[in-house]
């Protein structure tokens, strides 16, 4: 994994949490929304891949849904759509998962993030998930936390 000075906004409530102890070893950031215990626990992972001279973000998008339906007993994509501008354009999709006989939704966001010096890019994951009830509270805040997504220009 790149190491790069990536910066955004936790909103109030949710935690950090270690990666690998939270099911996703590859992450460069989890954080969750503390639930009352039995209860699915909300959390949103950022995933930062390796730099390449360009980023296929439709690529990305299918290789996240290709990782899902490893584990879903269902899956559908239920939107799709392109965000963002140049230098840092997006690709954004809405997952409706059945996971061990829970129903889910996993709203993602792939972008494509420009290095310093004109070293390439780098494709960046941002994924909150939940469960349909909880979307209500949880969406809003991932929305904050992409839209506070940036690569930092100093060491903030």
């Amino acid at each position: 994994m790149v190491e790069l000075p990536l910066g955004l906004d936790v909103p109030d409530g949710w935690v950090p949490v270690d990666p690998a102890e939270s099911g996703a070893p590859g992450a460069a950031l989890v954080v969750v929304l503390p639930t009352p215990e039995g209860e699915f626990t909300p959390n949103i992972t950022v995933g930062v891949g390796e730099p390449r001279s360009t980023v296929d973000l439709r690529a990305a998008a299918d290789a996240a849904v290709e990782r899902l339906s490893e584990v879903a007993d269902e899956l559908v994509v239920r939107s799709r759509q392109d965000v963002g501008d140049e230098p840092a354009p997006g690709v954004a999709q809405v997952i409706d998962l059945l996971v061990g006989g829970q129903r889910l939704a996993q709203y993602q966001v792939h972008l494509s993030i420009p290095l310093p010096d004109n070293e390439g890019h780098v494709a960046v994951e941002l994924a909150g998930t939940c469960t349909p009830s909880q979307a209500e509270r949880a969406v809003p805040d991932f929305q904050r936390v992409v839209a506070s997504f940036h690569l930092r220009a100093d060491e903030e």
